[in-house]
């Protein structure tokens, strides 16, 4: 990631990440609604992330669940789209203390997670991230604050209750996609980025998810990684 950056940048060329869940409806009018307050103080934002792949997903190819190549397991790549929407959503992490492990696979990598966060803010979350989980379950992002409550997933608006009185905006229903077979995975929020990286070009500006942006969500994960190793709170 440091090297991609720096060469870009010292290059003067553009960098785009996708993070295509920050894309979706459900996600754009939930940070809308922080950004304006509606929320209040944040008290508490998580996200549960509970895939389910089978040991022929892992035995299909050599590079998955491992290290060196795959980077990691459940979080790392199943569940890095979803921990980058907390962390937009919440902002910056302070510290992390989490529990990983291979509870089911027969993988080096973990397929089960369990962190705790405290973010910049003051407020505190919870991250579960698996593939063990049978079946696997829709993602869920859970936003509290002082005035009011977002949850949603990947198939719409599941909570949202303010003090104002506001109700969930209407907006066509998404699909649980991906929880069992990631070739359900819709390809519409990569083209939106894609779209955006070649507008980025034309206009030279910074794509909507920078190279910076992006590696607070890896650097969060391996931050979880190296609690679950040394059993200490990790601060970012």
């Amino acid at each position: 990631m440091d090297e991609m950056i720096e060469a870009c940048r010292s290059h003067g060329v553009k960098l785009a990440t996708v993070f295509q869940k920050r894309t979706t409806p459900h996600a754009l009018l939930t940070k809308k609604a922080i950004n304006e307050g509606k929320l209040g103080k944040l008290v508490l934002g998580d996200a549960y992330l509970k895939y389910y792949r089978s040991p022929e997903y892992y035995k299909s190819a050599g590079w998955r669940g491992t290290w060196a190549i795959d980077g990691g397991g459940a979080l790392m790549n199943q569940g890095v789209h979803g921990i980058d929407i907390i962390r937009w959503m919440m902002g910056d992490v302070d510290s992390v203390f989490a529990y990983t492990a291979p509870l089911i696979h027969d993988i080096e990598v973990e397929d089960t997670a369990v962190a705790v966060l405290k973010y910049k803010n003051g407020a505190f979350g919870v991250i579960q991230g698996t593939t063990s989980v049978n079946p696997g379950q829709e993602p869920r992002f859970e936003i509290h604050g002082e005035h009011g409550t977002i949850i949603y997933g990947d198939s719409g608006f599941k909570v949202w209750k303010t003090v104002d009185g506001d109700t969930a905006p209407l907006v066509s229903e998404g699909s649980a996609e991906g929880a069992d077979d990631p070739n359900a995975i819709s390809s519409d929020g990569h083209y939106i980025l894609i779209d955006d990286l070649i507008q980025a070009v034309r206009e030279d500006r910074e794509p909507l998810i920078s190279g910076e942006e992006a590696r607070k969500s890896v650097d969060l994960i391996l931050a979880i990684y190296e609690s679950s190793r040394t059993g200490k709170e990790i601060k970012l």
